[in-house]
């Protein structure tokens, strides 16, 4: 009996977006989307900002990450590319 009880063990993954269906986006308590990035090979995160809309939210992730990641980044939106230059950006220029 033991043995069938580990077997049927369920392992609970985190989903990889939010209930918002964007990655980087959650929605807060008082219901205002934000968003934020974490930088590669890092544990820093950028803080992206607070915006009204789910799709607003992952927009700002979308260019940060093509900032940060370039053409390998994973959009939300991967069908309109943001309109600027992949280049080494400082954190403060990402967040502006």
């Amino acid at each position: 009996m033991a043995k069938q009880c580990a077997s049927l063990r369920v392992t609970h993954r985190r989903p990889s977006c939010s209930r918002s269906g964007f990655k980087g986006v959650r929605k807060r308590s008082w219901g205002s989307w934000v968003t934020e990035i974490r930088l590669p090979h890092s544990r820093e995160r950028i803080w992206l900002g607070s915006y009204s809309t789910p799709e607003a939210a992952a927009r700002a992730y979308d260019v940060a990450a093509f900032c940060i990641r370039g053409q390998s980044a994973k959009l939300n939106f991967p069908e309109s590319l943001p309109s600027i230059q992949s280049r080494d950006m400082t954190k403060k220029e990402i967040q502006s």
